[in-house]
């Protein structure tokens, strides 16, 4: 498993298109986490926050001018929807309400990110089975509006939107309505899930993958501990034969020194590392060798043809505004990240870093004439290191 930033980077990383973006922000944890992580992919004015204001709460006013103040921090223009919340079933109509002024203020072409995460989408299909419904989860992406709402984070458990958000010093909002056990959904947040996942500790991944209208975005690797057919095939999402399946399964509990690549239909390849598969599109090298001599700049995002480069604050890091070059592995290169105090082998930190080999040789090495100054996902070398600075990681497609 990647780290929470590297996980929640490559969610939002993974949206395509090139219109306009929307993030649905409520000032809780998990939109917080969302409007953070897009700030750090897109730039304004393609991106903008939409706050809902329900009316509903003693502290919506003070939920409204929290959000105002940190999407201003982060450089994000915000919109205030005041809506209207009709009789009845609470949280259906402010639901009802909510994406009502949504769909008349989406831009064409333009994308609403939401962040449900995967321990709703379980949620949702438990409610939904025991109050009698089909087993319906919530899709990755539908059409509203002039535009469309996409939901990044549905193959990630809440627990690594927790993390990124304490990885990045986030503040957020907690709504006293989601404590209310007499409603359903917080019943079975608070009272069923906890114990379900006390005896099946998959209950998440299992119950999000019951979902038959979910498109989550499929995670670049899968964890060999209690694999099973069926959670091999939902992750490959891909008519691949039985035969193949027996092969991988076989395969993935290999001897620790095999190296297997099992081919998958169209040709992608599933290929083990450590205690991980891993699904793996190839790109020719040469497509990857003719990015090299690019000019990246330290603080913005930047897409290769087989990766995205994204940037985070450090208590160090490369200055604002550093213009450094891309190159690639020539297999003699050593480095001294800063706060390390050794030098090593590129080899070593790769694999300190649990960085499969096939990825290797198409790894980013950013340089400042001919000094590697960083590399992304590693670290920044402590010659090219300033106070609060920016640290590059790489997300590989």
């Amino acid at each position: 498993m990647g780290t929470p930033h590297a996980d929640v980077s490559r969610a939002v990383a993974l949206i395509s298109g090139t219109g306009d973006i929307a993030v649905g922000y409520s000032g809780g944890l998990d939109s917080t986490v969302l409007l953070h992580a897009a700030a750090m992919r897109f730039a304004a004015p393609r991106l903008r926050a939409l706050h809902v204001n329900h009316g509903l709460q003693a502290e919506s006013l003070d939920w409204q001018r929290h959000c105002e103040r940190v999407a201003a921090g982060l450089g994000v223009p915000i919109e205030v929807l005041r809506v209207t919340v009709g009789s009845g079933n609470v949280e259906s109509q402010a639901r009802r309400a909510r994406y009502a002024a949504w769909k008349e203020t989406l831009r064409p072409s333009e994308i609403l990110l939401l962040a449900h995460h995967a321990n709703d989408q379980a949620e949702t299909v438990l409610w939904r089975l025991l109050t009698g419904r089909a087993p319906v989860g919530m899709p990755g992406e539908r059409p509203l509006g002039a535009g469309c709402v996409v939901r990044p984070f549905l193959h990630l458990r809440r627990s690594r939107l927790v993390a990124y958000a304490k990885e990045h010093d986030l503040a957020w909002v907690e709504d006293p309505s989601n404590a209310d056990r007499t409603r359903d959904r917080n019943f079975i947040r608070h009272e069923i899930m906890p114990n379900l996942e006390t005896r099946f500790p998959r209950a998440v991944e299992v119950l999000a993958a019951v979902a038959p209208d979910t498109l989550p975005v499929p995670a670049s690797s899968l964890p060999i501990d209690g694999l099973t057919a069926n959670g091999l095939r939902a992750w490959l999402r891909a008519g691949v034969p039985d035969r193949r399946i027996g092969e991988i399964l076989r395969q993935a509990h290999a001897g620790a020194d095999a190296n297997p690549v099992i081919q998958l239909p169209g040709g992608d390849t599933v290929r083990r590392y450590g205690d991980r598969l891993y699904r793996v599109s190839g790109l020719p090298v040469r497509e990857v060798r003719a990015s090299e001599g690019s000019r990246v700049e330290a603080g913005v995002p930047w897409k290769l043809p087989h990766g995205t480069l994204d940037w985070r604050r450090g208590s160090t890091g490369l200055r604002t505004g550093e213009v450094l070059t891309v190159r690639y592995r020539r297999g003699a290169e050593r480095f001294a990240p800063v706060g390390r105090g050794v030098t090593k082998r590129l080899k070593t930190l790769f694999q300190e870093h649990r960085i499969p080999p096939w990825q290797r040789n198409a790894w980013p090495l950013l340089f400042d004439g001919d000094q590697l100054a960083a590399i992304p996902g590693i670290g920044v070398a402590k010659e090219s290191a300033v106070q609060r600075g920016w640290w590059p990681d790489w997300t590989p497609f």
